[in-house]
């Protein structure tokens, strides 16, 4: 038999953070760890971009451009379910620049189902120019018991507007975005399969991406620990960290 991890989790108060650091060139990075949490770290987005004029922006106004962004006092969170998405508004809402990091925070606010942040990539200069983005596995540290995140880790990756999930999988056996063809019933029904992780450390990557002056692009990255998996596994790894670092390399277009 199978159950909702995540569902029981909220009464054993089995958590995780995620919480980020300043990269060098253009550097997302964060870490999902499983313990008991608190208030702590924060999620940072930096960009340094050589020859090219590319900044960076929680708003789509550019208000307040910057080539640095951060949210500190993320909360922990406990593990979740894709198909309780619904109940925030989808993905409408998941990418609307409206809602905050915070946005999937229980009302106590102390801890998070999934963290969100979305923020904006824009070529302020008068040429052309490239860039590769990608999403890393910095860091892939196991428990004591020598289990990891990454099979219950899942990534949603909006391109402005296009969301693609990523999971862990190979190519004979793709990992289901929640529940599994066997697994589903009416309530739960199945929701696909995910993208498989492009390499054992690496979620996705974009490379030569063209942004023509004055071109916006909203990115909004999504990360959630899937609660939906086998009874057999109910007790989350503690200590295990997996650090995810985005990068994002402006250069000019040749």
């Amino acid at each position: 038999m199978y159950e909702l991890d995540y569902v029981n989790k909220r009464k054993k108060k089995r958590r995780a953070v995620i919480f980020g650091s300043i990269g060098t060139i253009g550097i997302a990075t964060f870490a999902i760890v499983a313990f008991l949490g608190r208030y702590v770290g924060s999620f940072t987005v930096s960009l340094e971009s050589k020859n090219v004029d590319l900044t960076l922006s929680e708003h789509s106004s550019f208000e307040d451009k910057s080539s640095f962004l951060t949210v500190k006092n993320v909360p922990s969170f406990q593990e979740f379910t894709y198909r309780h998405f619904n109940e925030y508004g989808g993905n409408a809402a998941l990418d609307d620049e409206k809602n905050d990091s915070m946005y999937g925070a229980n009302p106590n606010n102390e801890t998070l189902n999934f963290f969100k942040y979305t923020f904006f990539l824009k070529n302020e200069g008068v040429e052309p120019a490239k860039y590769d983005f990608s999403l890393k596995i910095k860091e892939n540290v196991a428990s004591q018991d020598g289990r990891t995140l990454e099979d219950t880790l899942r990534v949603i990756v909006f391109d402005n507007g296009k969301d693609t999930i990523y999971a862990k999988g190979n190519l004979n056996s793709p990992a289901p975005v929640s529940v599994s063809e066997e697994q589903a019933t009416e309530q739960y029904p199945f929701e696909g399969y995910a993208t498989n992780f492009a390499s054992s450390d690496e979620v996705m990557h974009e490379y030569g991406v063209e942004i023509i002056p004055g071109e916006l692009r909203r990115y909004t990255i999504v990360t959630w620990l899937e609660g939906f998996r086998s009874s057999s596994k109910t007790t989350a790894p503690k200590g295990a960290t997996m650090k995810l670092g985005v990068e994002i390399n402006a250069y000019e277009k040749q």
